[in-house]
């Protein structure tokens, strides 16, 4: 309820999530990906240095929560929540009656967004990058995880897109170092990723992941439950498919290519800003068709 979400958001908060709510016309399309992307100094080819100014400073800062917040936890904070492991696995998923199935990833195929760019589907996600781009600007394709399918839609959520924002910067007194990534265009609210099947309100994506946007319920799970912050991932808006539009997911539109990637790696934050993004992590990890199209268009670092 309104009471219950102001006590735990904050009215600053509330007064940013109306901000994201009302800019929606503003930041569509690529003036939407430039304003909500951490900017970046223009930087050579491959280059390693480490975005902006702000960047650098935002990513100290939420470095230096992240391990107050694993103290507090009784975790180490010298050693990474989600360790590499075998089970971080990207694999190619059927489609189930011509749609991918719920809990599964669409990654964008780079000779529809790179290549011969498909107007419709760069605009659902507001991710328009150039063939002109730096290496790392072009393997910033869109990677989108259905989280639901209802009646009249597909809906889903961008992921690896940042908003330069904590949950704390808006007041938020419950997961205060989680960051706020940008689910899409479609104006939808906060949702959320978590491991928590069991949490009332959230529903099953994969085994051992869930998703749900009942804040409220989230606190509670932390502050009462069994949960921690440090499962969950949230998000403000999505990505949305109507049934007209379906056909868009259709593997001869050559558009989208559905992975299934494993909860610990989807629910995994970036170490440092000198990541690759997500996109060529899971195709590499993915290999076959994948590769060789990241191969193909130049998306992975030399050594890779």
């Amino acid at each position: 309820n309104d009471v219950r979400t102001r006590r735990r958001l904050g009215h600053a908060g509330l007064i940013l999530l109306a901000f994201f709510h009302c800019g929606r016309v503003w930041l569509s399309n690529i003036g939407r990906a430039r304003a909500f992307r951490i900017s970046r100094a223009a930087q050579p080819e491959d280059s390693t240095a480490d975005g902006t100014d702000w960047d650098q400073e935002l990513r100290r800062v939420t470095e230096r929560l992240k391990q107050k917040e694993l103290q507090e936890e009784g975790l180490s904070a010298t050693k990474p929540l989600f360790r590499q492991s075998d089970e971080w696995t990207v694999e190619r998923v059927e489609l189930q009656d011509g749609v991918p199935p719920v809990g599964s990833v669409l990654m964008a195929n780079p000779r529809s967004f790179l290549d011969k760019v498909t107007p419709v589907a760069a605009m659902r996600t507001g991710w328009m990058p150039s063939l002109e781009s730096s290496r790392r600007d072009k393997a910033r394709l869109p990677v989108v995880l259905i989280t639901r399918r209802t009646a009249d839609s597909l809906q889903g959520v961008l992921l690896g897109s940042w908003s330069g924002k904590l949950l704390g910067d808006m007041d938020a007194q419950y997961f205060m170092t989680r960051p706020l990534y940008i689910g899409g265009v479609n104006v939808s609210g906060l949702s959320m990723v978590h491991s928590y099947p069991e949490m009332p309100g959230s529903w099953e994506l994969i085994d051992g992941l869930a998703a749900s946007d009942d804040f409220n319920m989230a606190c509670d799970w932390i502050e009462n439950g069994p949960g921690s912050a440090l499962r969950f991932k949230f998000f403000w808006n999505q990505v949305v498919w109507r049934m007209d539009e379906i056909d868009e997911l259709a593997p001869e539109q050559g558009i989208w290519i559905p992975v299934t990637v494993s909860g610990d790696l989807l629910l995994r934050e970036p170490d440092s800003s000198f990541e690759d993004p997500l996109w060529a992590q899971y195709a590499l990890k993915a290999g076959g068709e994948l590769k060789e199209l990241g191969e193909r268009f130049g998306l992975f670092p030399p050594d890779a």
